[in-house]
């Protein structure tokens, strides 16, 4: 699928959801279609969550990041780790939300790049700010709708296990996958999302 260009704060509500996304993949793989893959989110709870509205969510939310990979990429994630299922939801976020993809490509990446292995918090202000100056969307958000995205942002990365927090900066850690994910990923959708998260392999 083509990526999206509309700038949304919606991660603030969403998270990394690596393991919701395995337990997906794991139903896909055994042949349940996305309709009953988010019926059964219902019925049965398979995230684990406590009302049926958020049951609903997560399954739509996750079924969304699923559209965005191809059946290889799934099928390793279904018979992967959790680390895994984590790195390729970070990966199928970098497709649909063009913030995160922006974050990753213009901080993440460049400073992975660059041998610089930190990343500070006014690092991540300052990013926000330029956005909000390049973006009419981004510019509309509340100061508190700015906050809570980048402490989502954060914690998606720290549970992705790209960054680690050490207090008053966050070491990058620039993901490891096979071989033959990054091959495949490549050859879907070129270096764009790889380089990005700062894989170069």
């Amino acid at each position: 699928m083509a990526r999206k260009r509309k700038y949304s704060s919606n991660i603030k509500d969403k998270g990394l959801l690596g393991k919701e996304l395995k337990s997906a993949a794991e139903l896909y793989s055994q042949g349940l279609s996305y309709e009953k893959i988010s019926v059964q989110s219902i019925n049965d709870n398979i995230f684990q969550v406590n009302t049926e509205r958020r049951r609903k969510e997560l399954a739509d939310c996750v079924i969304t990041r699923m559209k965005y990979l191809d059946d290889f990429t799934l099928k390793k994630v279904a018979d992967g780790t959790i680390v895994l299922a984590g790195i390729i939801s970070m990966y199928a976020i970098l497709k649909i939300n063009p913030f995160v993809y922006d974050f990753m490509n213009e901080v993440y990446r460049e400073k992975a790049e660059l041998m610089i292995n930190r990343i500070t918090d006014a690092d991540i202000n300052q990013f926000m700010d330029v956005k909000s100056q390049q973006v009419e969307e981004v510019g509309k958000w509340t100061d508190g709708n700015k906050e809570r995205v980048k402490g989502a942002l954060r914690n998606m990365l720290i549970e992705a296990g790209m960054i680690r927090d050490m207090g008053s900066f966050y070491i990058i850690l620039v993901p490891v996958m096979d071989t033959d994910i990054v091959k495949n990923l490549r050859e879907i959708d070129g270096d764009i999302y790889l380089r990005a998260m700062g894989i170069s392999q």
